[in-house]
């Protein structure tokens, strides 16, 4: 093969998999966004409340914080007075939606 179908050929991949990178990305933000109608009714439609005053402003965690509280919410290792609430909200979440939910709400930040 020569070297400019090579070429051609790695520059071609190269574009499709950042496209379908950047789709990819698109959607989870679409599914965080949509997971996260639920937790707007006590976290803000930004989430930059203290749901019922006692959580944290969960706009000003990250990604990784937010995963953490989510799966040890669901798994009841993670929590305050908001444990047992939060066990119930996040019960039929999937590892899925818990990784939407980690990615969108960082981007609430203002």
């Amino acid at each position: 093969m020569k070297t400019t179908t090579i070429k051609s050929l790695l520059i071609a991949g190269a574009i499709l998999a950042s496209t379908s990178a950047m789709a990819n990305s698109e959607m989870v933000l679409k599914n965080g966004a949509d997971t996260f109608k639920k937790c707007s009714a006590c976290h803000g439609a930004l989430g930059q409340k203290k749901a019922l005053g006692k959580s944290k402003v969960i706009s000003e965690l990250s990604s990784a914080e937010i995963t953490t509280a989510l799966n040890g919410y669901k798994d009841g290792s993670y929590g305050g007075p908001m444990k047992g609430l939060m066990k119930g909200q996040v019960a039929k979440l999937t590892t899925g939606d818990i990784q939407a939910l980690s990615d969108y709400i960082p981007t609430l930040k203002k």
